[in-house]
């Protein structure tokens, strides 16, 4: 059973309980939903920890992120996921976070991710509530071979009693769901911060820009962009670009695609302001943070047609099955203007008005208090 909670102002922990959060690796989505949830504990006084690896494109300086109430407790080598390191990291995931749960007697344990998952729920914690967001199911890459995707769902399926999934889309629920073999699952979707509104991009004189924002492995399908981009080729005065990084740069990069590499918060926000259609292929998903960046900036949406990515679209964008039905959506919307400015509207009011990053605390507040 899902359900999606509600905001009823109850406080959600009570006298000397800490709120601990653990990521293997603090980058991309994660980066964007646990700051603020964090942030809201520290500033009520809470004791607030976030236990985490890095990877390339983690900030050096989490200080712009995170408040000076926020005990941020890195583990050396964690988030690489190589065979010689994984292994060795995760039992230091293991053996720092036992550490830190034994500063406090109780409170909320939040596990983001599968690899926080499995640490955060093979580790006894008695007095501690576990919660857990997978944020998109390992089992679920097909990039993955098939022994280990079987591994991760035996493992979701053994350890799903070891805490409460609170699943970030509702279509992450209803997997969620099927596994946790009867228990409830909550639903607090993803939100972003919602600032003033910016403007809906019109047609410019020089170039037409389609991008797309992320990761550049499997999840993303940068070989499906890759594929629309040769499609779209004769297209005069069409610049393509991937804001972000990853393994499958040279791929993108051999196809004449343009690779920001990793921006800043305030980068990446204005390189979206430059694109007139944001591209976002997907694998799979849990509630995808970089197109609902996009849409709430005001751009028209082609996006992979997945049951998450309708939940967040709906009808303010394109969906798409293909790299060819991309490619025929991008020409439709270079060559209607009214159409794509029309659309890209449509995406801004959706996004601003269902999934603002305070909802998203809030409810997450709320949820605690279960």
């Amino acid at each position: 059973m899902q359900r999606q909670t509600p905001t009823n102002g109850r406080s959600p922990l009570n006298g000397d309980a800490a709120v601990i959060h653990v990521c293997e690796a603090l980058a991309s989505g994660i980066l964007r939903v646990l700051p603020p949830i964090a942030n809201a504990t520290a500033a009520a006084g809470i004791p607030t920890v976030v236990v985490h690896g890095r990877r390339p494109e983690t900030p050096l300086d989490l200080s712009e992120w995170f408040d000076r109430g926020v005990s941020l407790v890195s583990v050396p080598g964690w988030g690489d996921r190589s065979a010689l390191a994984s292994g060795p990291a995760t039992a230091r995931a293991i053996k720092v976070l036992r550490g830190e749960l034994a500063k406090f007697d109780t409170g909320v344990l939040h596990l983001h991710s599968s690899h926080a998952g499995f640490v955060g729920r093979v580790l006894p914690a008695p007095g501690w509530r576990r919660f857990y967001t997978p944020q998109g199911y390992a089992f679920l890459n097909a990039s993955h071979p098939l022994p280990f995707r079987v591994l991760t769902l035996a493992t979701e399926l053994a350890l799903a009693r070891r805490a409460h999934t609170v699943a970030c889309s509702r279509a992450e629920g209803e997997v969620a769901s099927r596994i946790s073999g009867g228990r409830p699952v909550s639903v607090v979707q993803n939100g972003i911060e919602v600032d003033s509104p910016s403007r809906v991009a019109s047609r410019r004189d020089d170039e037409f820009v389609v991008a797309s924002v992320g990761r550049a492995v499997y999840q993303r399908r940068p070989d499906l962009f890759v594929e629309m981009r040769a499609l779209l080729g004769e297209e005069p005065d069409t610049a393509f670009y991937w804001f972000g990084d990853g393994p499958e740069r040279p791929l993108l990069a051999g196809a004449g695609v343009t690779v920001s590499g990793w921006l800043g918060q305030a980068e990446a926000a204005a390189a979206i302001e430059r694109t007139d259609v944001l591209v976002h292929f997907s694998a799979f998903e849990g509630l995808p943070l970089s197109l609902l960046e996009g849409m709430a900036a005001g751009r028209a949406v082609v996006a992979t047609d997945l049951s998450e990515i309708r939940e967040v679209v709906a009808d303010a964008g394109i969906l798409v099955q293909s790299a060819p039905e991309a490619a025929a959506a991008v020409r439709r919307l270079r060559a209607d203007d009214s159409f794509r400015l029309e659309l890209a509207a449509r995406a801004r009011e959706r996004a601003r008005r269902l999934f603002t990053q305070q909802a998203m605390v809030e409810r997450m507040l709320a949820t605690y208090s279960l």
